[in-house]
C-alpha cells in the first residue's frame, strides 16, 4: 500500500472512531472501513461493475478495485448503499457521448477512458471528505448524483464532489431515495434552470408531460403537481394504472390515433416537458402556445458528435437546433435542450418536498448489486414503470409495500 493511500485510509478509520461510525477491526472484516457490508470484505479493495469496452450486458464485469482515494479538496468519499438504473447508463454502455465526455475527462485517445463504472446516483453514508467541504459531517447519510464524465456508483464506493450531494431525506431508506435523485436534478435542470419556471410562477401554468411512467416522468409530474401546475401527461394504455397514482389532471394514451387533437383540446400548454424525443415532437409542439416553451432531454448533440467529431458534430446538432426553433416559433413557442447538472441545492429543495410528502418514491423493482446486469436487462427489455433500483449494501430487496406509489 502507497504512502498516500495508507494515509488516506488511516484518517478515514480514525474519524470513523471518533464519529462512532466505524466498527473496531475483527478477524472477519480485515478493513474497519467495511464492516457493514453484506459483499465479501476486500480489505483496502472494492466491489465494482465495470466495462472494458462498449456493447451490451455481456460488457459488465464484477471487478475488484482500489477505494477511491480524495486528491481534491472538494472530494467526498461515499459508501454506496444503493444506486438505481437511468436510460443514459444503458446509452453510455454503447459509448454515447464518449468523445464528448473524454473531453471533460481529458482522456485524448479514444479507449484510454476504459475501464468505466456505470451509474449517475447514489445514496450512502460519507466515509470521508476534503478539507473544504462544509456542512457535511462522516457518517452522515446523503444522496448524490455523479457527474457523467466520473466513475460511476455502480461500486462499493464512490468519490463526488461537495456540489454533487446533499444530505438524504430522513424520512427515506437508501434504496427510497436512489429512485429520486438522478429524475430530481434531471428534470431541475429542465424547469428550472432552462424553462425558468419556479414554485412562486408556477402556480395553474399548464404543464405538458411527455412519458410520465417513467423514472424521470413520473418526478416530474409530482414537481409540477407540488408547485401548483395544472399537469398532464402522455403514457401507454398500460400505465395509465401506475401515473394515475401520481394524480396528473390528465393522461393521454400516446398511441390514441387522435392523440394530436387531444392534446390540442386540453391545451395549449405554457410548458411541454419531452423525456421521450423521436416522433413523439411531431404531434406535441402543436401544442404550443404564444411565449410558452419546449424544453427536451432529448438532444442529437452526443450522437452528433460521436458520429462526426467535435467540431463537425456539434455544428450539426447546433443546425438542427436551430431548425426546432422554427418548427416551435410557428406555433408561437420556443425549442430548447436540457442536460442533467449535479446541484445540491437542487437536492435541498426536492427533500424539503419529500419530507412534506409532497413527492414520493416510484420504485418498481429492486436487485442485488451481485445481480446489476439483471437490473439493467429489466428496464431494456421492457417500458419502465418508475424506477429500477440496486441495493448494495443489506437485504432491502422487497418493494415495501407501504406506499401507494410502488409496484409489486
Amino acid at each position: 500500500m502507497n504512502a498516500l493511500r495508507r494515509l488516506a485510509l488511516t484518517e478515514t478509520i480514525r474519524r470513523g472512531f471518533l464519529q462512532g461510525t466505524v466498527a473496531l477491526p475483527c478477524k472477519v472484516c480485515r478493513n474497519p472501513a467495511l464492516p457493514m457490508s453484506t459483499l465479501p470484505d476486500t480489505g483496502t479493495k472494492m466491489l465494482a461493475w465495470q466495462i472494458d469496452d462498449y456493447g451490451g450486458i455481456d460488457r459488465f464485469k464484477l471487478v475488484e478495485k482500489p477505494v477511491p482515494i480524495i486528491t481534491k479538496p472538494d472530494q467526498v468519499l461515499i459508501k454506496v448503499h444503493a444506486s438505481s438504473i437511468n436510460p443514459i447508463d444503458i446509452r453510455m454502455r454503447g459509448g454515447y457521448g464518449a468523445r464528448l465526455l473524454n473531453r471533460a475527462r481529458g482522456v485524448s485517445k479514444a479507449g484510454d477512458e476504459l475501464p468505466l463504472t456505470l451509474g449517475r446516483d447514489c445514496s450512502g453514508v460519507v466515509v470521508d471528505m476534503g478539507r473544504l467541504v462544509k456542512g457535511i459531517d462522516i457518517g452522515q447519510a446523503v444522496w448524490a448524483n455523479v457527474h457523467a464524465a466520473s466513475q460511476g456508483s455502480h461500486a462499493q464506493y464512490v468519490l463526488v464532489t461537495k456540489n454533487d450531494l446533499s444530505k438524504k431525506p430522513e424520512n427515506l431508506t437508501h434504496v427510497e431515495a436512489a429512485s429520486i435523485n438522478y429524475a430530481a436534478i434531471t428534470t431541475w435542470s429542465a424547469v428550472y434552470a432552462v424553462a425558468k419556471i419556479r414554485p412562486e410562477n408556477a402556480t395553474d401554468k399548464r404543464v405538458l408531460i411527455l412519458g410520465g411512467s417513467g423514472g424521470i416522468g413520473s418526478f416530474a409530474i409530482q414537481l409540477m403537481k407540488a408547485w401548483g401546475a395544472h399537469v398532464t401527461t402522455t403514457c401507454s394504455a398500460s400505465a395509465t394504472e401506475f401515473v394515475s397514482k401520481l394524480n396528473p389532471h390528465h393522461i393521454v394514451d400516446y398511441n390514441r390515433p387522435d392523440v394530436e387533437s387531444e392534446l390540442k383540446r386540453i391545451g395549449p400548454f405554457d410548458f411541454i416537458y419531452d423525456t421521450v424525443g423521436g416522433d413523439t415532437e411531431q404531434y406535441a409542439m402543436k401544442a404550443l402556445n404564444k411565449g410558452s416553451q419546449y424544453v427536451t432531454l432529448v438532444s442529437p448533440l452526443m450522437l452528433e458528435t460521436d458520429k462526426h467529431g467535435l467540431v463537425r458534430g456539434s455544428l450539426s446538432a447546433s443546425w438542427a437546433l436551430f431548425n426546432k426553433n422554427m418548427q416551435a416559433n410557428k406555433f408561437g413557442g420556443k425549442y430548447r435542450w436540457s442536460f442533467a447538472h449535479p446541484s445540491t441545492y437542487a437536492l435541498n429543495e426536492v427533500a424539503k418536498l419529500v419530507e412534506q410528502d409532497l413527492i414520493r418514491p416510484c420504485v418498481e423493482k429492486v436487485f442485488p448489486f451481485t445481480e446489476l446486469p439483471d437490473a439493467f436487462a429489466n428496464i431494456e427489455t421492457r417500458s419502465a414503470r418508475g424506477k429500477t433500483v440496486v441495493n448494495v449494501v443489506g437485504q432491502e430487496l422487497k418493494v415495501p409495500k407501504s406506499a401507494d406509489f410502488y409496484m409489486s
